[in-house]
């Protein structure tokens, strides 16, 4: 005798063959039994979807997929398609790749679009105009920079593999860094030698990315190699336990320009709660039950698109300036090269969930109900609202310094200037510090204790 789960397989197999061949009314009896055994299936609905052209049945059937499978990108591609918020017309097939331009074609249009006009050098971003420049004639080629820090944040859920979506990153070569996993995109008959983010020079071809979303805005570099050396050495000569020739006696800096993916995210969180407050005093106590909600508004939750890359130093060089992000072009990248997310949208708004409810749950107990006592405090999951998010490019300086025989990582915001890594530690310093924490304690102690003895022997 069959399983359940094997008449549910069977049903849901002849359901698509039939739908696929032609007969859709076939397919939707099968499927509605498919249904009545296993109704939390998404494939069962995404199917029903098939069999119908009237709008409400396919909505219906859709919001039964996405329930099924709140992840489902298809589904809610659908439901999005629906809505009117998306041209059909513009969507990539589902399963096949959007076709970019013929390599020759692409690599032409690299050339010619980044050559002076003047001499027929190659041209690249110059920090110090903030433009395309040519290194030999001086030309500048001047265009309006658009602020779009708010106008390119997108709804999480209506992000589409649009042909927009692969404007610029489809024309860009991939590769992929063999220790660290970081996907460098390059430009047509470029090569590159090592990685911006850990310098290996191992580089494998990256597959194809079929959903890859495009940067919608760019902080612009500022920060020349100059500049980001002056405030490395200056860094080198802080810290309580650095030693204290660590600004003179580094060697080997190395310091490598990129733009870095990251994801900002806006939103609410609303959380309801309850609990109990004495509305009495203290040697009265009267406790009367409350209830309420709590609103958090976040914004510009930065999340790095980089798996590498920790949340640890992105907080040592934070923050970078998010209102003055300009809306990406290719122009903005030429001569500094850029990065790719690995680190996927579905994944990075989760992270920055998770960040902004830890903020929030620790400072919620304090605001609900603040100056009075409370017992049996409740607080429910919450519920998120009017997420959005921008992919975002933001320059850094990567590099490395060693210091007697050990290698260091640090990093610079090229926005700021701002040096963030890790330092060796001066041991005898450590060792003089933990010695003056000890001999404090034992002071304490010391005049502590009579205090003490008394009030035990009252």
């Amino acid at each position: 005798m069959h399983s359940p789960e094997h008449y549910f397989e069977e049903a849901l197999h002849d359901g698509i063959n039939a739908i696929r061949a032609g007969n859709r009314k076939l397919g939707r009896t099968l499927l509605e039994r498919a249904a009545n055994i296993h109704s939390a299936d998404t494939r069962v609905w995404m199917w029903m979807a098939a069999t119908t052209d009237d709008p409400a049945e396919q909505r219906k059937f859709l919001e039964r997929a996405v329930a099924a499978d709140p992840g489902n990108e298809a589904a809610r591609r659908g439901l999005v398609m629906l809505s009117g918020k998306l041209d059909r017309a513009h969507l990539v097939k589902e399963g096949q790749p959007y076709t970019p331009p013929q390599p020759s074609q692409a690599t032409d249009a690299q050339s010619t679009s980044y050559l002076c006009p003047k001499c027929g050098g190659r041209t690249a971003f110059d920090i110090r105009v903030q433009e395309l420049a040519c290194p030999f004639c001086g030309y500048v080629q001047a265009r309006e920079k658009r602020l779009a820090a708010d106008e390119a944040e997108q709804a999480v859920d209506y992000v589409m593999p649009t042909t927009r979506a692969y404007n610029w990153a489809q024309t860009q070569q991939r590769v992929t860094c063999g220790q660290c996993g970081a996907i460098t995109m390059l430009p047509p008959g470029k090569t590159a030698d090592r990685c911006p983010y850990c310098a290996s020079n191992r580089f494998v071809k990256s597959d194809e990315m079929m959903e890859l979303i495009d940067p919608q805005v760019i902080a612009l570099i500022k920060i020349d190699e100059e500049n980001a050396k002056k405030n490395v050495k200056s860094w080198l000569g802080k810290g309580l336990l650095a030693p204290d020739d660590l600004a003179l006696r580094h060697a080997g800096l190395d310091l490598r320009p990129s733009y870095f993916p990251f994801w900002t995210f806006d939103g609410t969180l609303e959380v309801p709660w309850s609990c109990e407050v004495n509305i009495g005093s203290n040697k009265y106590p009267h406790w009367e039950r409350r209830s309420g909600t709590e609103y958090e508004f976040f914004d510009d939750i930065l999340v790095p698109g980089l798996r590498a890359m920790t949340q640890e130093e992105l907080e040592r060089i934070k923050p970078f300036n998010l209102k003055d992000l300009v809306e990406f072009s290719p122009d903005y990248v030429v001569g500094w090269g850029a990065l790719t997310y690995d680190t996927p949208l579905d994944k990075a708004s989760q992270r920055a969930q998770d960040f902004v409810k830890r903020q929030f749950m620790n400072v919620m107990y304090a605001n609900v109900e603040s100056g009075r006592q409370k017992r049996d405090f409740r607080a429910n999951a919450g519920r998120w609202s009017d997420l959005t998010f921008k992919n975002v490019l933001l320059p850094l300086w990567v590099g490395t310094y060693h210091y007697q025989g050990k290698s260091y990582r640090l990093l610079v915001n090229g926005q700021t200037g701002k040096v963030g890594g890790v330092k060796p530690r001066d041991n005898i310093k450590l060792a003089v510090l933990i010695g003056i924490g000890v001999v404090v304690a034992a002071m304490l102690i010391a005049l502590l204790y009579p205090l003490v003895k008394a009030m035990i022997g009252n």
